[in-house]
């Protein structure tokens, strides 16, 4: 059967021969792909050309359009790209589509206008590249809706004739509602049709939609959910076959099904390797991804090249990465100066951590720029940056006009359900500056943080439910509550509340176990309640040395009633050795805060100490405070 057909292919190409070296052009050209493609003669590159040539002189726009095409691309001849363009524009003349398609593109980075109606003519004679590449270019014209809608019907013609970039590119529209509706189902079939000639961005989409929930919603019949699962579990060499074969980008979309195991096995070495080829090509989404994947590694050194890389090709993403980097302390080889640098530039394409950055930055300098960093961050809609610029605007707050900028900034960061700012509201509504004092409305703020988990809400609800409100009754039992709410979380000003409330409850073992928790976190309250419990012995063992050692540390931190005690200790040498100057020095602190105990002991001890021991007394008192 063989030999059959090599007899028939034979005879074939001698007919045709004959022809050909009669002139006639269709032939010559026929005879050119027969020699090139090896049909009924030896294969001989050299004879294919001479044929083609022929059939091109005599105006055959085919022949030319493919003479053409072997100048370009260098092959059976020295590539010569003005040979190439002779060709091409004596074809473009006889209206071959395809040779003004690629006219279009030699055209396309020097004369835009001329490129544009060779594109046209192309596409309108039927040739799907050229209407995508019209699309390509009006979707680029965000403003204009008529060139939307223009681009649109090209990219609705290119994807019909099957070019799946523009079946990718049409189902971005549908899901975006770029230049037509929105339409979720519309958006999945051309992904789809996309995904089945293994479009690796139109793949990434599908998975991306089944993320977010749309492509499940979408697909409402249980056969078609069954039909999808089947295209888009393909053999893994198809994948990347079809990547090697694509332009850079599609590298970089099948770097990312690797990363996340999309219809493909999740391979972080193969997601990296194909990062790196697009990124090499100077492909600033690769160069950015594959920065995150050496970033996650702990390769901190190499992606910032990478993001320094796409930041330099103008990659917004990649500057407030680089920012990001140096606020985490993860560009310690970077100098300081160029890491404000690149927070500035990341705050100029409204990253919000970067305003963040230098706000904190500047807040120890310039008051007016880090003022003004927090209000960007605050106008971009972040809560938090609202709740802090609330702050800072109290704290400066002399006016009516001045707090009812404060309740704005916390009641849009409360819009967003940040529960900082519910407990803040809270508080000003207690504390009444320039506004009107409000204790029920600040329990229900408070309460409402409280629920959430806000641990200074919770503590500020438990007062003033312990001491009662105008319109608030005092409710101990809902005080505890709250109380131990906040002390179970390490909240130390409530462990040493809730110590108080247990001994109330004369349950002085639990007191005396929140006011150790309270103490060794350094409350001062806590500790001096604590000294009195080894004093006394309630709750613990009595232990004067303990008691000394705790109430010495509340005095030392301002209490009172503390530095009163401290000075009685160590004059009658209860828990240490008797010191009758280090306990006039305690008294004299203790009186001039207005203990009313120890101006009493002061003048006794007056009384009983010389001269001398009343200087350094005198002395000891003043270093203290200083």
């Amino acid at each position: 059967m063989a030999a059959h057909n090599e007899i028939k292919d034979r005879r074939k190409f001698l007919a045709a021969l004959k022809d050909a070296r009669t002139g006639l052009r269709e032939t010559q050209y026929e005879v050119g792909l027969m020699y090139a493609n090896g049909i009924g003669v030896a294969q001989d590159f050299t004879q294919a050309l001479h044929w083609i040539r022929q059939a091109a002189e005599r105006g055959l726009a085919t022949a030319q359009y493919l003479l053409a095409t072997r100048y370009e691309q260098g092959e059976a001849v020295v590539q010569d790209e003005h040979e190439a363009l002779k060709w091409l524009l004596k074809a473009v003349d006889q209206d071959h589509p395809k040779a003004a398609y690629r006219l279009a593109q030699f055209y396309s980075s020097t004369h835009l206008q001329a490129a544009m109606m060779l594109h046209k003519k192309a596409a309108e004679q039927g040739v799907a590249e050229a209407a995508y590449e019209l699309a390509s270019v009006g979707h680029k014209e965000q403003a204009h809706a008529q060139t939307q809608q223009e681009a649109f019907q090209w990219c609705l013609r290119a994807a019909e004739q099957g070019i799946a970039a523009a079946q990718c590119t049409l189902a971005d529209r549908y899901a975006n509602g770029t230049g037509v509706d929105q339409d979720i189902e519309q958006a999945l079939m051309w992904y789809r049709k996309a995904a089945k000639q293994y479009h690796a961005a139109a793949q990434v989409a599908l998975a991306l939609l089944d993320e977010s929930g749309l492509g499940q919603r979408a697909s409402k019949l249980k056969h078609h959910r069954s039909a999808e699962t089947i295209e888009r579990k393909p053999d893994v060499q198809l994948w990347v076959d079809a990547a090697q074969r694509a332009d850079v980008d599609a590298h970089y979309w099948l770097g990312m099904m690797f990363e996340h195991g999309w219809s493909v096995p999740c391979d972080q070495a193969q997601a990296q390797h194909f990062y790196e080829v697009a990124a090499l090509r100077h492909y600033p989404p690769a160069q950015v991804a594959l920065a995150r994947l050496l970033a996650r590694d702990g390769k901190n050194e190499e992606a910032l090249h990478w993001f320094e890389r796409a930041a330099h090709h103008g990659s917004p993403e990649a500057v407030c990465a680089i920012s990001q980097m140096v606020e985490l302390g993860c560009a310690a080889q970077m100098d300081k100066t160029v890491g404000v640098q690149w927070s500035l530039k990341a705050a100029q394409f409204g990253d919000v951590a970067a305003m963040m950055s230098l706000w904190a930055l500047f807040e120890g300098g310039s008051q007016v720029l880090s003022q003004v960093y927090l209000q960007r961050a605050a106008s971009s809609g972040q809560a938090q940056a609202q709740y802090m610029l609330g702050q800072h605007l109290e704290a400066q707050a002399k006016s009516e006009a001045d707090m009812q900028q404060v309740l704005d900034c916390y009641q849009q960061a409360d819009a967003q359900g940040y529960v900082p700012a519910q407990c803040a509201l809270g508080l000003l509504y207690l504390g009444g500056k320039f506004i009107p004092k409000n204790a029920v409305l600040a329990c229900e703020w408070l309460e409402k943080a409280a629920h959430q988990d806000d641990v200074k809400a919770q503590w500020n609800l438990a007062q003033i439910l312990i001491s009662g409100a105008p319109e608030v009754n005092k409710d101990l039992k809902q005080a505890f509550v709250w109380c131990q709410s906040a002390a179970n979380t390490g909240f130390a000003p409530a462990q040493s509340r809730l110590g108080v409330l247990y001994a109330r409850m004369r349950k002085p073992k639990n007191a005396a176990h929140w006011w150790q928790l309270a103490a060794d976190q350094g409350d001062p309250e806590a500790q001096y309640n604590l000294a009195l419990a080894f004093a006394k012995g309630h709750g613990v063992v009595s232990d004067l040395r303990q008691s000394f050692a705790w109430m010495v540390r509340a005095a030392d931190q301002g209490v009172v009633s503390a530095q009163s005690k401290v000075a009685i200790m160590y004059a009658t040498g209860e828990g240490v050795a008797q010191d009758p100057v280090e306990a006039h020095k305690w008294l004299l602190l203790a009186s001039q805060a207005g203990d009313a105990a120890a101006q009493t002991n002061l003048l006794k001890s007056q009384n009983v100490l010389s001269l001398g021991q009343l200087a350094e007394s005198q002395r000891r008192s003043d270093m203290w405070k200083q």
